[in-house]
């Protein structure tokens, strides 16, 4: 038996230990996040089930419920997360961008990283699977707004003196954007056409160039008296 006595926990051990811990759960939880959404694009959102996220993410299904409530909770924090990734990432891409041309441009760069990631494929099992009523849909139609949001700045800014600013109510087209965002993905989804989007890139880039040749109106100054 050692007589050396045991070195008891310091407050910098505990601290030391509970942040590694801290990190080790959210480590996890993170790849349950990240297991779901593979699962999404995998086996669509009827083959979503515990068992399958946990063979895709290579861990028990009691992980599952050892971080989120039940699997709606999972899918609803699996929605917030590849969401608002994308937002903040178009967000940043688009910043400044006040000329339809690049930011079409930027768009479809940022369309093709969603379709490569599997964010579009996954969102779009969501919402082909989410009841009236229930968390999933609400959480669906809250990011919706947030993109509805992304849509108005950049609407407002692209529009910013043109004569179309007058007459164009920013909001209501903004819905439109995302609605036909959505549209496009469905149809995509259920025929399998990748087409479509590149040819309506395409279609936005002539169209963008038109309207970034539309002067923008000068504000004439106050006269002072």
């Amino acid at each position: 038996m050692s007589d050396t006595p045991d070195t008891p926990d310091t407050p910098d051990t505990r601290g030391t230990r509970g942040t590694r811990d801290s990190r080790s759960a959210r480590g996890t939880r993170d790849r349950v996040l990240e297991a779901a959404l593979v699962c999404l694009v995998r086996n669509g959102y009827g083959g979503t089930t515990a068992r399958a996220i946990a063979q895709v993410g290579g861990f028990a299904p009691g992980v599952i419920y050892y971080h989120f409530a039940d699997l709606d909770d999972l899918l609803v924090a699996a929605l917030e997360r590849t969401s608002g990734a994308r937002i903040d990432r178009y967000r940043a891409q688009l910043s400044g961008i006040d000329r339809a041309v690049p930011a079409i441009a930027r768009l479809r760069e940022l369309y093709d990283e969603d379709t490569e990631s599997g964010h579009i494929a996954a969102v779009q099992e969501l919402y082909a699977g989410a009841r009236p009523g229930t968390r999933l849909a609400a959480q669906l139609a809250l990011e919706t707004r947030k993109w509805e949001k992304l849509a108005e700045e950049q609407l407002t800014l692209l529009l910013r003196g043109k004569p179309l600013a007058s007459v164009v109510r920013v909001h209501v087209l903004a819905g439109a954007a995302v609605a036909f965002y959505l549209g496009m993905e469905t149809l995509t989804h259920l025929d399998g056409d990748r087409s479509r989007p590149t040819t309506l890139f395409d279609q936005g880039a002539r169209l963008a160039a038109i309207f970034d040749r539309v002067p923008r109106l000068q504000r004439r100054a106050r006269r002072v008296r």
